[in-house]
């Protein structure tokens, strides 16, 4: 295969999670607003794609809701797949097909029906505490099982449910496969301090603490 160069550089601390990345097969990310999250797992999920040994490789990104994960995620998608010789996009059905034949697709949460029936080699679930555990436990997690896909959770903190259940299993280092993080807005440096300080007083406190310091 001829060099590929996608036009992506990470930075701290998206270099330190892509080391991760390729380590767990699992991985639970909590991490504040604005830190670059959906531009590393779309180049995380490209450069995986580009990579699979495995017959017409089935890739995901998923968010709460379709629209939603079109207008996060498609345009990242479609850019950072660009420079791949004869990439084919799909605007209807919002998957970009490259030449080996794997396939990186746009879901949302909310029609679970859409997901099944599906296997994948790998998928992102974006804003997970916003999704039903149905769509996880029941939907995505078989999906993954005959390809041994990868799975990687992003999102900020909302209360008890589906994201805290699993950052606390990946937390609890009982399982090789799982791995967790956290990054607070006040630890990785990706917005100065003037901008925090500011958000701090234009926001409410309890906000403020759940969006940026997680």
């Amino acid at each position: 295969m001829a060099e590929i160069v996608i036009p992506y550089k990470p930075r701290f601390p998206q270099t330190e999670i892509h080391e991760k990345l390729e380590q767990f097969r699992f991985v639970v990310l909590v991490a504040h607003r604005r830190m670059g999250k959906t531009v590393m797992v779309v180049n995380h999920l490209v450069k995986q794609a580009l990579l699979c040994p495995r017959e017409m490789g089935m890739f995901a990104y998923v968010a709460p809701f379709k629209n939603q994960a079109k207008n996060i995620a498609w345009n990242y998608l479609k850019k950072f797949t660009e420079p791949v010789p004869g990439r084919i996009v799909n605007e209807q059905e919002l998957f970009v097909q490259l030449p080996s034949g794997a396939k990186i697709r746009i879901f949302g949460a909310d029609n679970p029906d859409a997901l099944r029936g599906l296997y994948f080699d790998g998928i992102v679930l974006d804003e997970v505490a916003q999704m039903d555990p149905y769509v996880w436990n029941e939907v995505i997690r078989p999906a993954l099982s005959d390809r041994n896909g990868f799975a990687v959770f992003i999102g900020t903190p909302k209360g008890i449910n589906l994201f805290h259940e699993l950052y606390a299993r990946a937390r609890s280092g009982e399982d090789k496969d799982w791995y967790a993080a956290l990054y607070r807005a006040d630890e990785t440096g990706v917005l100065p301090p003037e901008e925090l300080a500011s958000l701090k007083k234009d926001m409410s406190d309890n906000a403020y603490r759940q969006e940026y310091l997680c």
